[in-house]
């Protein structure tokens, strides 16, 4: 299957082709007729007098909207019911106007038929108007045919008789500006108009033109003309709209549900943080913040400096013990406001220089027991929380 193919309706009967690769290039043609096999992608070009070219307004931004309504902003400019005319929007021209392709829903009718009888189904289909230049003024000469494009959307067609009158008319609009006259080789008489005239293979001219067509979405099937690959295509972007769609909305219930889990979770731990809150604390009143009430009220029982409380103690002696490396604390208990605390050293000195240590701090202590081991000996302290 190759590539490319360029097939050019000619008029009603005659019809030539063109092989090309990926890049453009012609690698065989131009032949008579049609291609007897499909090739990758066919771009089929119809007389350009057949095919209207317009600069309309763009009346919306939306692309299917655009198609739908801009038939009718171009009614007034169209001899035709705009019902029987099929109107494809080609390229955007500026911000506010777009390049637009009127042509009569028979004639496509029929060069879809045409196309189809000879086994050929165009995935593009172009006036041969699209490929002229139009930066600088070039008319196309093939036989009595001629094909002048002057903009974007104003192309003139006619024979070759009426070059001096369309030689006369880019003078005056364009200040003398010469043109550039491509002549078929096939055109044996060469046009008596003033310009630099080259001789050319037109349908190969047209070939390497195309190139410059590139990814741009120029087509006149579009609409109910639209082709089946076209179809399968916004069908494809369809489909991957709708599941960009679905994963924004998977993601959006995703994060609805984590944050109800959340919110169910901190309503749990805050259920069980009052819980203890009054459990710890029974005369507390209204629960705002139990977090902060909690430590609020360990600061105030703290700050009672009255020697009552085990956290109290311990914070005192804890200074005494912490880092000597002579104790090894082995049981704490706490009973109204006096502390049992059991811890083991090396002999009964040591022990007992604990204790003088202790009260040395202004607290009632006593060395209450002890039990002599192998190799240490294990004593109890009696710390009371009050004064001495």
């Amino acid at each position: 299957m190759p590539p490319r193919h360029l097939i050019r309706l000619l008029d009603e009967h005659r019809s030539q082709w063109l092989a090309l690769d990926r890049a453009g290039r012609v690698l065989s043609g131009p032949h008579a007729g049609f291609p007897s096999e499909a090739a990758e992608h066919t771009l089929v070009l119809v007389p350009s007098e057949e095919v209207l070219l317009l600069a309309a307004p763009r009346v919306a931004r939306q692309q299917r909207q655009l198609e739908q309504a801009v038939a009718f902003a171009i009614e007034d400019q169209l001899v035709a019911p705009v019902e029987q005319a099929h109107v494809a929007v080609l390229d955007s021209l500026d911000d506010e106007r777009v390049l637009v392709a009127v042509a009569a829903r028979s004639t496509m009718d029929s060069w879809l038929q045409r196309l189809a009888e000879n086994g050929v189904a165009a995935d593009r289909l172009l006036p041969e108007a699209c490929l002229l230049p139009f930066d600088a003024p070039t008319v196309v000469l093939e036989d009595e045919r001629a094909t002048l494009r002057l903009s974007a959307s104003n192309v003139l067609t006619g024979n070759r008789q009426e070059l001096s009158d369309w030689q006369a008319l880019l003078q005056a609009r364009e200040a003398g500006a010469a043109w550039s006259i491509l002549v078929g080789r096939d055109t044996t008489t060469l046009p008596s108009v003033a310009g630099v005239t080259q001789q050319i293979d037109v349908a190969t001219w047209l070939a390497e033109r195309s190139t410059h067509l590139g990814d741009k979405p120029q087509n006149l099937l579009t609409g109910p003309y639209q082709t089946q690959r076209g179809r399968k295509l916004d069908r494809l972007w369809q489909v991957a709209a709708a599941l960009v769609l679905a994963s924004v909305v998977l993601a959006v219930m995703s994060m609805v549900i984590e944050r109800w889990q959340l919110d169910r979770v901190r309503s749990q731990q805050r259920v069980q943080m009052e819980t203890l809150l009054r459990e710890t604390v029974p005369d507390i009143g209204r629960v705002v913040d139990p977090r902060a009430q909690m430590l609020g009220e360990y600061s105030r029982r703290r700050g009672q400096g009255s020697g009552g409380s085990v956290l109290s103690l311990l914070s005192r002696i804890a200074p005494t013990l912490a880092g000597s490396g002579l104790f090894t604390p082995e049981a704490l208990e706490y009973r109204g406001d006096t502390l049992d605390f059991t811890l083991r050293s090396k002999d009964v000195a040591t022990l007992d220089e604990l204790r003088e240590r202790i009260a040395n701090l202004g607290l009632k202590v006593e060395l209450v027991s002890m039990v002599p081991g192998s190799a240490s000996v294990e004593g109890k302290l009696r710390i009371h929380g009050g004064n001495p």
